[in-house]
């Protein structure tokens, strides 16, 4: 069945298949061994760099919601319109940095776990803006105290939430930086004992893979030779016997029918100018089936031709009978005259004989 499964592949397949096996086997695995090992060394130090961009983000974004805290303290005692608007566009600019690097957060997620504990962080900065919002209407309106008490009190609580989650993230992907950097190091380690066996596998895949390649298309390829070599010389009770869905299975067949249609029309056409040759011009053709693309002119030169005869054994039929016709008219033309020169001369014997 995998033979099979095998040779039903396109040729040009199989071929990109032995050269992709031949190119990254033996060159790239065999000749570059220690280049390969250095790039899995690298590859390890690079999935732990990964993790560094969430790191960088997690911290900074911690970073930006303290200064929003200090905006929001110094807002809430300070009495000043003027320094009340200051700080609202600062801590609105805040807000829009914060909510830009949630976003761009979103982009490092490594795991289920690193999403869940960055949605938790967000879902608690949320909450903590929504008690903000609040805090700065009556900050607004002039109420320091009850303002200042909810900075001390749940607004602090709210804070240190979110905080305590952004922080949170930031260890979580610092941890799984150190841990992808250990499995760097396993997997260079574990490279060096695969290497001769890597090598040694594939070398006897390529082997197998050229062997049965060069034995699939020549072995077909020949057959294909000496039949067409053979239909070439007259004989048409050429069959070849290669089944596959590959390009030489496909010309196989394409091959098998184009004889087998040659055969119906050489065996139809001996057939029809057998009829002919009897002036039987009603004949039909047998396989008029077999007659497509450019050997449909074949039958519509033999029925036009059997017309033709037809049309001339008609005429030449006709031409007979008016023959006929004629010679029996002056046949009859010749025995009216007989009998009118005969009655004249009886009418003159009579006329002589009353004069004697």
């Amino acid at each position: 069945m995998k033979v099979k499964f095998i040779r039903n592949i396109k040729i040009k397949t199989k071929l990109l298949l032995l050269g992709g096996i031949s190119i990254i086997g033996l060159i790239f695995m065999g000749t570059e061994s220690v280049i390969t090992a250095r790039q899995i060394n690298e590859a390890s130090t690079e999935i732990s760099q990964s993790w560094v961009p969430a790191i960088i983000i997690a911290e900074e974004l911690n970073t930006r919601t303290s200064d929003y805290r200090i905006k929001e303290y110094n807002h809430a005692i300070t009495g000043d319109n003027k320094e009340m608007d200051r700080l609202e566009e600062e801590m609105a600019q805040i807000r829009e940095d914060i909510a830009r690097g949630f976003s761009d957060y979103k982009l490092y997620i490594t795991n289920e776990s690193d999403r869940k504990l960055m949605e938790a962080a967000e879902g608690d900065w949320n909450k903590y803006l929504e008690y903000s919002d609040r805090l700065l209407v009556i900050s607004r309106q002039n109420h320091a105290q009850e303002a200042f008490n909810m900075i001390i009190g749940d607004s602090r609580q709210l804070f240190d939430d979110a905080s305590n989650g952004l922080l949170k993230v930031a260890d979580f992907n610092r941890k799984g930086a150190e841990a992808a950097s250990i499995q760097g190091d396993n997997l260079y380690d574990q490279l060096a004992k695969m290497k001769i066996i890597t090598i040694c596998l594939i070398s006897g895949i390529i082997s197998l893979l050229v062997i049965y390649i060069i034995i699939a298309i020549d072995k077909p390829v020949k057959a294909l030779v000496e039949g067409t070599r053979r239909v070439a010389n007259g004989d048409l009770e050429v069959y070849l016997p290669y089944c596959s869905n590959d390009e030489i299975g496909v010309l196989t067949y394409s091959v098998n029918q184009l004889i087998k249609r040659l055969k119906y029309i050489i065996d139809d056409e001996k057939y029809l100018f057998r009829e002919i040759g009897s002036e039987n011009f009603e004949v039909k053709s047998t396989c008029e089936h077999a007659y497509r693309g450019d050997f449909a002119p074949i039958l519509y030169s033999i029925t036009s031709l059997m017309s033709r005869l037809d049309a001339a054994k008609k005429r030449k039929e006709r031409g007979t009978e008016d023959l006929t016709a004629e010679n029996e008219k002056e046949e009859l033309a010749k025995r009216a005259v007989c009998r009118e020169i005969t009655k004249h001369g009886r009418r003159e014997m009579d006329a002589s004989d009353k004069k004697g």
